[in-house]
């Protein structure tokens, strides 16, 4: 192994915070993600788990040894949900406003519960 060559830069990838919570029949996930356009967020789910990834791009290049102090993340995120049972995925609505995302995905209707008799077996 030649000890010269540079090892490819890894690109940090950012958590973002979420809140869930359910209201009224749905469950509801919000996220802040300010500075991130809706051609840059990606939101799937495959199976019992949503995944959202984008990418935050800042408003001007600048070097990163030309910054004094620095808080503010960008790059690309990603943020994976394991979701509760009985929610009807093909109903899943996204909604993006000052910076807000927010996803609703509705309960399936309510779950027959069968009471079931034991038989006496002879």
């Amino acid at each position: 192994m030649n000890t010269n060559e540079a090892e490819p830069k890894q690109i940090e990838e950012g958590t973002l915070s979420v809140d869930v919570y359910f209201k009224d029949d749905e469950l509801v996930i919000i996220s802040p993600i300010a500075g991130a356009s809706l051609e840059n967020i990606d939101i799937v789910v495959q199976g019992d788990i949503l995944v959202i990834k984008g990418v935050r791009r800042p408003p001007e290049n600048i070097d990163e040894s030309s910054y004094e102090h620095k808080e503010c993340f960008w790059g690309p995120f990603s943020r994976t949900i394991a979701l509760p049972k009985n929610l009807d995925l093909n109903q899943t609505r996204a909604y993006y406003h000052n910076g807000i995302l927010m996803i609703k995905i509705p309960k399936k209707g309510a779950v027959e519960v069968k009471r079931i008799e034991i038989q006496v077996s002879e």
